[in-house]
């Protein structure tokens, strides 16, 4: 998946990183591991650091649809 939005939010438990994007898509990635989350927290281009290293290389599903106002 690769989501052109931007990142609105995002929480790391255990293995699980999930992503709020601006659009209010909620995606959750399976299996990321510390090391990579910690890359991704402290980057400065987190958009472009997830396309490159979360979006295609671990198993997700959508969690959540954006909210309709």
């Amino acid at each position: 998946m690769i989501n052109e939005f931007g990142i609105s939010d995002y929480v790391y438990k255990g293995l699980l990183l999930t992503i709020t994007f601006t659009n209010g898509d909620t995606y959750e990635y399976f299996g990321v591991p510390k090391n990579v989350f910690l890359k991704f927290n402290n980057s400065d281009k987190q958009v472009r650091f997830a396309k490159r290293s979360i979006y295609n290389s671990f198993l997700y599903r959508k969690a959540k649809n954006k909210v309709e106002e």
